[in-house]
């Protein structure tokens, strides 16, 4: 009593009783899959099935097994299905990659980058420390150092991305099996090396660095792209071999899905 129901929250939204329902509804068009992890294959192939496009929260699946799965039913349906990698569509992320393009630093030959929060405490209840909810720090944060090492190394190369050729990582499990922080090393075809690591039992710093031939750029908060209300707009960083720095912001407030 006394808190506003969801009517109006958010008014001229309609109710629908359960997943079912939102599926069978013939005047919604897309869907967005927010659930825990286990459960974005099975509703997002449902609702390929019922026609509808989806943007699927990362990570897109547990396997590649489930994620051809699913992509073979937007196939079959004619739908789209996108992965919430929102920060891959920004300006930021798109004047990055042509700093990286023009050789703004030089030959790329180093990436690392971070995604570690600290959880306040092991919370057994918690989704990121549930092991039958796929917790963990690499299914929930590690996706973005990894995704945005592979567009950098495209870049570099003047592809859409690149795929490691070499893969190697070490991560503790804590007490519920879950990866509470992990890192892992990539190397690319044509020898760029990426450094990469995640938590969610650990703060850590959270900057993309790029290090090339003539310089480096920094990006904190890359997956921010607009910025945050704690740290302001978001900014790109080059700072050249002699030690100038250029500070490049896209000066772009919307919010980051929109």
């Amino acid at each position: 009593p006394g808190k506003p129901g969801l009517a109006e929250t958010f008014p001229g939204a309609r109710i629908l009783d359960g997943y079912d329902a939102l599926l069978a509804d013939e005047d919604v068009d897309a869907v967005y899959i927010s659930i825990p992890h286990p459960g974005h294959a099975e509703w997002a192939i449902k609702a390929a099935e019922a026609g509808k496009h989806v943007l699927c929260e990362k990570p897109l699946a547990l396997t590649a097994f489930e994620a051809d799965a699913m992509m073979h039913a937007a196939r079959i349906a004619g739908t789209f299905l996108g992965e919430a990698f929102m920060y891959r569509l920004h300006p930021q992320t798109l004047q990055l990659v042509e700093l990286i393009k023009s050789g703004a630093i030089g030959e790329v030959r180093m990436i690392k980058s971070s995604f570690g929060f600290a959880m306040p405490g092991f919370m057994p209840e918690h989704r990121l420390y549930a092991n039958e909810l796929a917790g963990g720090g690499i299914l929930d944060v590690g996706g973005y150092p990894v995704s945005m090492a592979r567009l950098i190394a495209g870049a570099a190369a003047g592809k859409p991305f690149l795929e490691p050729d070499k893969v190697v990582g070490a991560a503790h499990l804590g007490q519920s099996g879950v990866d509470e922080w992990a890192s892992a090393l990539l190397h690319f075809p044509g020898g760029i090396v990426a450094e990469v690591s995640c938590s969610i039992s650990l703060n850590q710093d959270n900057v993309l660095r790029i290090f090339g031939t003539n310089g480096q750029i920094e990006v904190p908060d890359f997956w921010f792209a607009g910025g945050n209300r704690d740290v302001g707009p978001g900014r790109i960083e080059v700072i050249r071999s002699g030690g100038t720095r250029e500070v490049i912001s896209v000066n772009e407030t919307r919010h980051l899905y929109s």
